[in-house]
């Protein structure tokens, strides 16, 4: 029996049983090391650090930055402020074509009046009126008959204009042809004269077609003509 200068004694068995309990914390920690559970899945042992979770990876990180930039640039297109239309149809509005049938009508009216009048009273004012109103109904019913609904068709740059009867095409992109706008959209002078291939001048007016839509691809389509233009002119100087 060993005894210490404090007077504590210890025995064989205490010292034994003391290196089993070191020997068996020391194998504890080894296999602790071995098989580390993270902290941030179990209570932290440390309690003046917070439990660390490790950041998880959202759908975007996968992406480098030019990645995402082509995702952004594919999947959001960039509208165009003034569409230009590749197919539109524009026919003549029937304010018109109403008039000249409703002066008609009361042409034949007057007609039919003024004769009456001829008949009983065979005055000179009675004649004048009823030739007056014949008059006014033969120009108006052969303007009906002879004019037709003028149609204008465009199929990219090409536009067909079907008036009095007679089909023009155009191309509105060739800078041989020759087209004017005159005036603005919003006023009732607004003209838009188109060249014939036999050296007509086509004239359409704001009842025929929209105006604000086809000064707008008259200009675009002029624009393009304009740039051919100049780069044959420059071919042709080199």
């Amino acid at each position: 029996m060993d005894e210490t200068d404090t007077g504590t004694t210890t025995g064989p068995e205490a010292l034994s049983a003391e290196a089993a309990r070191r020997q068996a914390e020391l194998r504890r920690a080894q296999a602790r090391a071995q098989f580390d559970t993270p902290s941030w899945l179990g209570p932290a042992r440390d309690l003046d650090s917070a439990p660390q979770i490790p950041a998880q990876p959202g759908p975007l990180d996968a992406l480098d930055d030019d990645d995402f930039e082509d995702e952004v640039a594919i999947a959001v297109p960039t509208p165009s402020t003034h569409p230009i239309p590749d197919v539109a149809h524009w026919s003549e509005k029937a304010a018109p074509r109403f008039l000249a049938g409703t002066v008609l009508l009361l042409s034949l009216a007057g007609v039919l009046g003024f004769l009456v009048a001829t008949i009983l009273t065979q005055s000179v004012v009675s004649i004048a009126g009823l030739a007056a109103c014949a008059f006014v109904a033969v120009v108006f019913r052969g303007a009906l008959m002879s004019a037709g609904v003028t149609t204008v068709d465009l199929k990219g740059s090409i536009m067909r204009v079907r008036k009095g009867g007679v089909l023009d095409v155009v191309n509105l992109a060739d800078p041989v042809h020759l087209v004017e706008l005159l005036g603005t959209p919003d006023q009732p002078s607004w003209r838009l004269h188109l060249e014939a291939i036999d050296g007509r001048t086509i004239e359409i007016g704001p009842s025929e077609v929209d105006a604000a839509e086809v000064h707008r691809i008259v200009q675009y389509y002029r624009a393009i003509a304009e740039r051919d233009r100049r780069d044959r002119e420059r071919r042709f100087n080199r």
